[in-house]
């Protein structure tokens, strides 16, 4: 009878033991996902919980003729867009130089060729002049001679008009539209990074050189502030192929002022940054983004005090992007190496960014352009393929149309 009760116990003994061994795991297992749970709202809301916004969408659009990465894309004073030059696919370790353009027609949705350009062009600047024609400016030729030629597209013609000659050959530069129709071009690389200013009047007839900025730069940005002055940032000190060499990056600023032709050095970012994007805001500032390393912070600069203020990180590094100021008051950040398919949207008044739509395909040293339907157009570039392992210059387009 004794060891009856005995084995009883024992057995009373073990399932009591398994009962409160399961209800402590459940508790922990319970205490665990309440801490995922907690540390996943706290990310969404430190990235900008994209559950509760319409973000937009990407779809699919005319494709191009030629593939190309390194080129120039505007949009045109009738709102159709014109691609340009750049590195084209080739079997090569060296893929061919490009001199061809062609013109997407918003009426009838299709790309169609123009004539060539008279030089083969990559890394290039563009600007839409005050006419709404197309002006490229520079770049480098097939043989790495970097360009002082310029070239004007007449859309309705399809034909390339020559345009005034720059003073220095240069790639890797910057330039912009003044608000009178001047063209002013900056930096970029010669032999070494340079600091010379070229100037065009709005008649075009030539260049002439301005004030040379305090320090040398290329792939960095110009833009034109809301007072008209022009605000050049970042870049890199030294010529070179190596997207690696961040510790080449500058964080210096500085700003030209058409009435004096003289640039003054502003407050330096918080950053070093090249191959990075600059926005200006409805408001005055100007956002920058990424850059070389690739990075994930972004700033804005106040030209009414001269501050740089860091603002919410980008959720990966990016550099060889592009970004836009959205007609809802949003920026979109839209690829960059390597290869990235999601982009990226930033909402302003709260400083936060919120992970949006991604790409069909992936892709970096493309092109966009924001068009007069508020759309952006997404073109080429090196780009994913089908083949996860693999990266080819595209033809590809997609358009982006932003949520409410």
């Amino acid at each position: 009878m004794k060891t009856i009760l005995k084995i009883l116990f024992l057995g009373l003994l073990i399932i009591s033991t398994v009962f409160c061994s399961n209800e402590s795991q459940e508790t922990d297992t319970d205490t665990v996902d309440q801490s995922e749970s907690m540390a996943g709202d706290s990310q969404s809301q430190a990235n900008g919980d994209a559950s509760d916004r319409d973000l937009g969408s990407f779809s699919d659009g005319a494709n191009m003729t030629d593939a190309r990465m390194d080129f120039v894309s505007l949009v045109l004073g009738n709102g159709d867009v014109v691609a340009t030059g750049g590195r084209g696919r080739g079997m090569t370790q060296r893929p061919p130089r490009l001199a061809t353009a062609e013109v997407f027609e918003v009426a009838t949705g299709e790309w169609k060729s123009v004539n060539e350009m008279s030089s083969k062009r990559e890394i290039h600047c563009g600007v839409t002049l005050a006419d709404g024609r197309a002006m490229i400016i520079g770049g480098a030729d097939e043989r790495r001679v970097n360009l002082k030629t310029t070239e004007i597209l007449d859309s309705s013609s399809g034909e390339w008009i020559k345009g005034p000659k720059m003073k220095k050959g240069r790639y890797k530069h910057s330039c912009a539209t003044l608000n009178d129709g001047t063209v002013i071009v900056a930096g970029g690389a010669d032999i070494g990074v340079v600091a010379t200013v070229e100037i065009s009047g709005p008649s075009l007839d030539e260049f002439a050189l301005t004030g040379e900025m305090n320090e040398s730069r290329a792939l960095f940005t110009l833009t034109v502030l809301s007072d008209g002055k022009v605000l050049a940032a970042g870049g890199s000190s030294k010529n070179t192929q190596d997207m690696d060499s961040a510790e080449l990056n500058r964080t210096s600023a500085e700003i030209w002022d058409q009435a004096t032709g003289e640039w003054t050095l502003v407050s330096p970012m918080n950053t070093a940054r090249a191959s990075h994007t600059a926005s200006l805001l409805e408001d005055g500032r100007v956002l920058v983004v990424g850059g070389m390393g690739p990075l994930a912070s972004a700033e804005i600069y106040d030209p009414s005090d001269d501050t740089w203020t860091l603002t919410g990180d980008l959720s990966m590094g990016r550099q060889l992007h592009t970004a836009h100021l959205l007609d809802n008051g949003t920026l979109i950040v839209i690829g960059g190496s390597n290869t990235l398919a999601e982009a990226e949207v930033y909402d302003i008044e709260s400083g936060q960014w919120s992970i949006g739509p991604s790409l069909t395909f992936g892709r970096h040293q493309h092109t966009s352009v924001k068009m007069d339907d508020g759309n952006v157009m997404v073109i080429g570039g090196q780009a994913e393929t089908e083949d996860a392992d693999r990266r080819e210059m595209s033809n590809l387009i997609e358009i982006y149309s932003p949520g409410e």
